[in-house]
């Protein structure tokens, strides 16, 4: 039920962009988006909150085509919504 969520409120969210979401297996969701400072961060805590939780645990940003400079063209970022906010690392 929760990815179920997810997957409505990420097609709600990002219905007028160029963004697509993935639900993978496990508890982790896939992004693709435009480069851009914070934009991966944005997107997946949008996402999150709009699933009801509170906010996304960024696993990866990536390239699409791994043959442009890094970060640039379309990323594919991996992240999984939390239901608290993340500890900072000590």
């Amino acid at each position: 039920m929760k990815c179920l969520a997810v997957v409505l409120a990420a097609a709600t969210l990002f219905a007028t962009g160029c963004t697509v979401v993935k639900i993978n297996k496990g508890d982790t969701t896939t992004i693709e988006h435009a480069a851009g400072a914070g934009v991966a961060e944005d997107l997946s805590n949008r996402a999150c909150r709009k699933a009801g939780q509170q906010s996304a645990e960024i696993i990866s940003t990536v390239n699409k085509d791994a043959n442009l400079p890094p970060g640039t063209g379309k990323q594919v970022t991996t992240f999984r919504c939390l239901a608290t906010r993340p500890q900072p690392q000590t």
